[in-house]
């Protein structure tokens, strides 16, 4: 198991209320985080892996190279 921590960027995100008491009942359930922002984290990547298992999020390969600055 790694023990060092990816990198990571911070985005600030704005939810609707009605989304930010759903992720709130959530975090209340216990069944997806324990805090809203983790709820959310966790709902986010879900949804990512499942598009890209799905077939619904792929990356085109356009011929340019990747930086760390672009991702």
């Amino acid at each position: 198991m790694a023990t060092e921590k990816a990198e990571t960027d911070r985005v600030p995100v704005t939810l609707a209320l009605s989304t930010i008491s759903f992720l709130e009942r959530l975090v209340r359930q216990g069944t997806h985080g324990t805090s809203v922002p983790g709820v959310a984290r966790t709902l986010i990547e879900e949804g990512i892996r499942n598009a890209i298992k799905d077939g619904l999020l792929a990356i085109r390969d356009n011929g340019k190279s990747e930086t760390k600055a672009e991702h």
